[in-house]
Order: structure tokens, then C-alpha cells, then sequence
């Protein structure tokens, strides 16, 4: 870690005491001869400061901030300097750029009355001024906003995920799987958040939904969460149950999960034993359990549910719709707390399609069709935060597996990208850890 000098060199009070000790030892040592060289390699190293820093990020940020503002209506009149009988503006300042991972941060200081959202509500306009990949807004203190700006997109490339077992960023293929792979149960790495983090899902004590349109890569996060979970499953802490209506993603590798159905009527069953099975643990949990721990007993059941709108929304059955829904509602209101897990994935997100989308504290946003559906999965107000979903390139180089977090502990939304799961991936889990398989 940098740690502090107690000297901040970019303060010219200091370059210019340097440049005057620097000065008299020339003139003394080699006379006037030596300090006309020193003030010629000043003037020098004062004139390309000046065109590096005139063409720089911060440079060009400074010198058009005052039209930005007032583009952006940040300008206000100031009765009392008048000059001429005519009011002068002021505009807020900059008080500070600073470079960071893959762009800069940018902190602005409000005017009185002003709020963050008269910043925060023109972000992409500001980012196509700056010529940047994108721009974000916070209030870290009161009276400041601080411009989180992305000069390139740091997940603009696809990658694989981390070797079985080990924790740690994804994309590392190359490097062997550890010895005995880690039970973690409560959540898994499925990718890689935009500031380069790894993205962790959390599970235990959560439900999770996941929406996007056709080609987004929902399969990924399902892929990714059932990858995260196998050593677990395999130890006999974690079972795995796939609903699979379209018979054409979970099917692969059905044989890694506890149960597997893709008939409707079959479907609805595996809930409604869900529902029975959180009941019954929810009677012998009652006075004298707060929190699920699991065991071979009492494993962490995680329904990993395909399309969810088929069975709340286009099931021609209305009983089994019915039912479906019920039992989804349950397992959704009731179930955290005794170790159930619903994650369920789906392209349309609109209310009458999926209904019981606030049931789902954690929730993942991949591409959608329209704004709108945004705030729909995310809550209302998450695009104007920044979690642009509908944005995302339809290209499966560039944005399959990239959408918005919304998690329960966290008001903000997080841009990521889930790492690829292949189709090799999924025959290696299955030689693996496919049930009846090797240890």
C-alpha cells in the first residue's frame, strides 16, 4: 500500500522550492552558466507540464466544466455580486480528480439547495461530454458528489470460470483444481464485478431472481451456481433440485442434480414437496433454532428453477398454474430461515408475468428489451442510479453474462459479468460429481 510522504509534490509551493534550492546550487557550484542551463530545463519542463496536463483527462474535465454545468441547468444566479446591475453565475466546483482503476473519480462540491440527483440524473449525458465508457454518481458526504468515471469497459471480454475448488477471480483455466475442492454452501463466485472484485452470489438466507432476454446468458448464473455448489452437494450439505421446462439448458447435466423434472405436473410436485419438506423443518427448527445450519440431515436445498414464467404465467393448466404459484409464494415468504432457496430465471419480468418478484431480496438483471423492465427487476429508481440493463450490447462477445446486482444489504445497484460456463464445463461437473459418480 502507498503510504503518504507528508509531501504533496503537485502543490507548486513545493515545486517552486525545489526549482530555487535546485537554482542556487547550479549558480554556485557551476556559476551563471549552470543556472541559466536550470532555468532553461525549467522552462522547459513548465511549458510540456502545461500541454500534457492541457490535453489530459483532468485538463479537458476543468477547462469544460463550466459549459457542462450549465448545460445540465447546475448554474445559479448570485444576487449579491452583481457587476454592471446585471447578476453573475456560479456553478459548483471540482474539487478533486483522482486516478483510479480503469478511469478516474471525480469530486464535485453542490451549491446550496442543490441535491446529488441534479448531477446524478444527467450521468450519461456527462459521459458522452467526457468521451468515456461510463459514468456514475454518489453522495459519500453531504454537499459532494463523487463521478465515478469508467474510461473502458473492464468487462467488455468474456472468461471461464475459476478451476473447481478454487476461490479466487475467474478466468484461470490454466491452473490445476485443488485436492479437495471447498463446501462452501452459503454463496458461490460466479464472475467478476466492474471494479475487478469477484462477484459472490450470496444463497443461504436469500432468494434470488435472475431476468434477461433470450441470448443475455441466464445459463451462465445458473451453470455458475450449481458449478459453486457441487463440492458441497457432493459432501452431502447442499441438494440441488432443476425445474427445467424448456428441456434444453439443466437437461445437459442432469445427472448432477438430487432431483430433475421437466413435466409440468412433475414440476409443481418437486415445489409442493418443497413447501412440505420447509414446513416440517420449520416444526422441529420452532423455539429452539433461529438459523439454519446444514447437515447430512438437514441439507440447504437450492431450487434452481429454468423458466419461472412457464409455470406462473404461460402453464395452460390453471390448476397446476395455481398450484405452482402457491407453492412458489411459500417457499419464498417462508423458507430462508430454514434453509430454502428459490433461484429462479426468466425473460419477461413484467408484474403480469411474474407477480411474485418482490419475494426475491437478491436479484440480477442481465439485458432487457426496454428501461422500463429495469426498475421492474431492480426496484424502482435503479436505472437512474446507473444500472443501464437495457444498454447492454446484444453482441455474446461483449455482453453475454453482463447485467446489475440488487442485493438486500446494498441500495446500489453493481454492474458484473458472469463467468462462461461451457459446454466442456458442464461434461467435466458431470465426470465429476454426477450422483453415483467418483469421489
Amino acid at each position: 500500500m502507498h503510504k503518504s510522504t507528508g509531501v504533496d509534490w503537485r502543490k507548486p509551493a513545493y515545486v517552486a522550492g525545489v526549482i530555487f534550492v535546485v537554482y542556487l546550487m547550479a549558480d554556485l557550484k557551476f556559476g551563471p552558466r549552470g543556472s541559466f542551463l536550470v532555468a532553461v530545463a525549467f522552462i522547459f519542463a513548465v511549458v510540456a507540464l502545461a500541454w500534457w496536463w492541457f490535453f489530459s483527462f483532468a485538463g479537458r474535465v476543468r477547462r469544460g466544466w463550466p459549459m457542462l454545468a450549465k448545460a445540465i441547468g447546475l448554474w445559479q444566479q448570485d444576487p449579491i455580486k452583481r457587476i454592471n446591475e446585471e447578476f453573475s453565475y456560479a456553478w459548483p466546483v471540482i474539487s478533486r480528480i483522482k486516478r483510479e482503476p480503469n478511469g478516474y473519480s471525480v469530486r464535485v462540491l453542490l451549491l446550496p439547495g442543490q441535491t446529488p440527483d441534479n448531477i446524478a440524473d444527467h450521468t450519461e449525458g456527462i459521459a458522452h461530454t467526457w468521451r468515456v465508457f461510463r459514468v456514475d454518481a454518489s453522495s459519500p458526504s453531504r454537499g459532494a458528489v463523487l463521478l465515478r468515471v469508467w474510461v473502458s469497459d473492464p468487462l467488455d471480454k468474456p472468461f471461464g470460470p475459476v478451476a473447481m475448488g478454487m476461490p479466487g477471480l475467474p478466468g484461470l483455466r490454466d491452473r490445476e483444481p485443488v485436492e479437495k475442492p471447498e463446501t462452501r454452501y452459503d454463496s458461490v463466485d460466479l464472475g467478476r464485478c466492474d471494479d475487478g472484485t469477484p462477484w459472490v452470489l450470496r444463497l443461504h438466507g436469500t432468494h434470488v431472481m435472475v431476468a434477461g432476454v433470450t441470448g443475455a446468458d441466464k445459463g451462465s448464473i445458473l451453470w455458475g451456481v450449481t458449478r459453486g455448489l457441487l463440492p458441497a452437494a457432493r459432501a452431502g450439505l447442499v441438494e440441488l433440485w432443476a425445474l427445467d421446462p424448456k428441456r434444453m439448458e439443466l437437461s445437459y447435466g442432469r445427472a448432477l442434480f438430487q432431483r430433475y423434472s421437466s413435466d409440468p405436473e412433475e414440476m409443481v410436485e418437486m415445489l409442493e414437496d418443497a413447501v412440505a419438506e420447509m414446513s416440517a423443518r420449520a416444526d422441529r427448527f420452532a423455539g429452539k433454532v433461529r438459523k439454519h445450519e446444514p447437515s447430512a440431515d438437514c441439507p440447504f436445498v437450492v431450487v434452481i428453477v429454468d423458466e419461472l414464467a412457464f409455470l406462473t404465467a404461460y402453464q395452460p393448466d390453471k390448476k397446476l398454474r395455481v398450484r405452482a404459484e402457491a407453492a412458489i409464494a411459500t417457499l419464498t415468504s417462508q423458507g430462508r430461515s430454514v434453509g430454502f432457496c428459490v433461484l429462479g430465471a426468466l425473460q419477461d419480468p413484467r408484474k403480469e408475468v411474474m407477480n411474485l418478484r418482490n419475494l426475491f431480496p437478491d436479484r440480477i438483471a442481465l439485458r432487457l428489451d426496454e428501461p422500463a423492465q429495469v426498475d421492474m427487476v431492480l426496484g424502482l429508481g435503479a436505472r437512474g442510479r446507473g444500472a443501464t440493463a437495457d444498454l447492454i450490447s446484444p453482441l455474446p462477445e461483449v455482453g453475454a453474462g453482463v447485467g446489475y446486482v440488487k442485493r438486500e444489504t446494498h441500495p446500489e445497484p453493481v454492474r458484473v459479468r458472469a463467468a462462461f460456463v461451457s459446454d466442456s464445463d458442464i461434461d467435466a461437473m458431470v465426470r465429476d460429481y454426477a450422483l453415483g459418480g467418483a469421489a
